[in-house]
């Protein structure tokens, strides 16, 4: 996507945190990097969640009073926890084991998910909501090495888990950062009861926990879904009644993330359909 994006001209800038959207009378001029540089431009699209746009990157004198207690009120709160792992051969899954070897390879090239039943899930849930997170959490793993051997080490492979039901606020005061080396060993403990040899094959490790994946990508409350997919955060309401349309209340600023219809997941939509809308207003010479 880079690449394509790059063949037309656009300019990439990484690791450049943004302060605030510039705003003139009503209109989104561009954006201001924590470094103190402004890009200028036609239209701003944040793909940034809502609640983090409109609570910290557009100033409150911006904004109707309305529309911001809406955005005050905009949920935020499906944490989750992220890990990756490098492992010296493949989980041997117990279920598999009357496969060939071909054939047990095969079965974990696409995802991998550890939720036997709803009840499963509903029980995450509770353990999130009184506990902090759940020692049996609902979890998707996947295994990249096995489509793209240069990945890891012939013979190695590394592992990419998601697992979800994790408060983002924890009981009794406590912090992420204190337990999150505990709620990963949880985490590996678990798969091991599918994968008997499993943890005795992680050689590394990389955690993000909720407060981890806030801080380092923008995701409040780590919250990879932009906000909670809930009916009253849907369809026309999202992100809320009157903005469906990717156009924001300050003129010329888009939402093209999860936070805008239809929400969450890796599906591009937002950004297909906001991109859409843009180019309907610059055909109309509506980006002053």
């Amino acid at each position: 996507m880079a690449k394509s994006a790059e063949a037309f001209g656009v300019e990439i800038e990484v690791n450049a945190p943004v302060k605030q959207v510039l705003i003139d009378n009503g209109i989104a001029r561009g954006i201001e990097l924590d470094d103190g540089r402004k890009f200028y431009g036609r239209a701003v699209a944040s793909n940034t969640d809502p609640k983090l746009l409109f609570n910290k990157l557009v100033a409150p004198e911006h904004l109707d009073p309305e529309f911001l207690r809406r955005m005050n009120n905009y949920r935020c709160i499906s944490g989750t926890f992220r890990m990756n792992v490098a492992l010296t051969e493949l989980p041997e899954f117990s279920c598999l084991a009357d496969l060939s070897e071909e054939k047990r390879i095969a079965m974990v090239k696409g995802m991998i998910s550890l939720s036997p039943s709803m009840m499963h899930y509903e029980r995450a849930f509770n353990d999130a909501h009184q506990s902090g997170w759940s020692k049996k959490p609902s979890l998707e793993i996947y295994i990249p090495s096995t489509l793209d051997d240069t990945l890891a080490p012939e013979g190695q492979h590394v592992m990419s888990l998601f697992s979800q039901h994790y408060n983002p606020k924890l009981p009794d005061g406590q912090s992420w950062d204190d337990v999150r080396e505990q709620v990963a060993d949880s985490i590996i403990d678990y798969v091991n009861q599918f994968a008997p040899n499993f943890k005795q094959s992680i050689v590394g490790r990389q955690i993000k926990s909720p407060l981890d994946l806030e801080r380092e990508f923008g995701l409040t409350n780590g919250d990879i879904f932009h906000g909670v997919l809930a009916f009253d955060q849907m369809y026309s309401m999202r992100p809320t009644t009157g903005y469906a349309d990717y156009r924001m209340p300050v003129r010329n600023l888009f939402l093209c993330g999860s936070g805008a219809h239809p929400g969450g997941g890796v599906s591009g939509c937002p950004g297909h359909n906001a991109a859409r809308e843009m180019i309907k207003d610059l055909k109309k010479n509506r980006l002053a």
